[in-house]
């Protein structure tokens, strides 16, 4: 349900932007064919539809998908896909992932810098990547980059008459994720081989930001998002996010004490107000959950971004928060 509405939002203010940003659909399935999600969609085993969507959509509404399954088009004699997968914006190599050693299997995260907002877009589950990519090569957007397939290493293989396109677009958190994760108990002992391409380092919005629209202004759409809650932080230093997207960024930063940053539901940090010495809005400790959106309430229990009780920051911010403030 949360898929659908969040898509009726962008689909709304994708038409009122000067600027934008040429977009191409990652896969071979023929834009022009699309009418609705249905046309795109690959249903998890549950079989629903909307499963292959974006947002509380797995689990019966209770656990978080942070991008869009796009299906297989066209097999080959044994059933394996042979879609091929093209980069949907102008950009650059960020990562590659040639191994299915996780839950996104062989995978590519492309980044974007001269988008009207820098976003990274994510290509997962391939069946292969092109061998002559390599990280900081620039791309152009319709580049065939990979082919669809099924890899993952998680809690269940994806069959191949569930392959598909795992698209992501989003913001990278931190540049000092190592950091947090080298803290954190549920990591102790486990290597990351992902660096700050991690998914725990993205944050991801809708991709019908993208997949609705030929252009689009990045910026605007994530602007135009509901802010679901606000946090206060204190900090002499400001966070490395803030220093990469100053489009997202109001007053003085060079004299901020602290920052009041509003989030969407997903996780992302839209908005960052400097906050000088003397705000009384700077909170005691490090950080505090200051404001929230209760018509977006229920989602955000879900997502855990707040406690049942709507009191307390949920784990979801929590880590959001502690990865944004990591190294600080």
């Amino acid at each position: 349900m949360i898929f659908w509405r969040w898509a009726g939002v962008l689909l709304a203010t994708s038409g009122l932007n000067l600027f934008a940003t040429e977009i191409v659909w990652p896969t071979s399935l023929d834009r022009t064919t699309i009418h609705s999600p249905l046309d795109y969609l690959q249903a998890t085993a549950s079989g629903r539809p909307e499963s292959g969507g974006f947002g509380m959509v797995r689990e019966d509404g209770h656990r978080f998908h942070e991008g869009v399954d796009i299906r297989a088009t066209a097999r080959d004699k044994n059933g394996e896909p042979t879609d091929l997968i093209y980069s949907a914006l102008d950009g650059q190599v960020a990562y590659l992932n040639k191994q299915a050693n996780g839950g996104y299997g062989k995978y590519i995260v492309l980044f974007h810098p001269q988008a009207e907002l820098p976003v990274y877009t994510l290509y997962a589950h391939l069946a292969s990547i092109d061998p002559s990519l390599k990280v900081g090569d620039s791309i152009n957007r319709s580049k065939v980059i990979g082919v669809m397939g099924h890899t993952s290493i998680g809690t269940e293989a994806i069959p191949r008459e569930r392959a598909h396109l795992h698209f992501e677009i989003g913001v990278r958190l931190s540049d000092n994720f190592n950091t947090w994760y080298a803290t954190e108990p549920e990591y102790r002992g486990v290597p990351n081989p992902h660096g700050l391409w991690h998914g725990q380092n993205l944050a991801g919005f809708n991709p019908q930001i993208v997949l609705t629209s030929s252009r689009i202004n990045l910026l605007s759409g994530l602007q135009n998002e509901p802010t679901a809650l606000a946090v206060t932080i204190r900090t002499d230093h400001a966070p490395d996010f803030v220093k990469r997207h100053p489009s997202l960024v109001s007053g003085d930063a060079k004299k901020a004490a602290g920052w009041y940053v509003e989030f969407t539901w997903e996780g992302v940090p839209k908005k960052w107000l400097a906050l000088p010495p003397q705000s009384l809005q700077l909170p005691q400790g490090r950080w505090s959950y200051v404001g929230l959106n209760y018509q977006l309430k229920d989602v955000l229990v879900q997502h855990k971004m707040i406690t049942p009780d709507t009191k307390k920051a949920g784990e979801t911010l929590i880590r959001q928060v502690s990865i944004l403030l990591a190294g600080i």
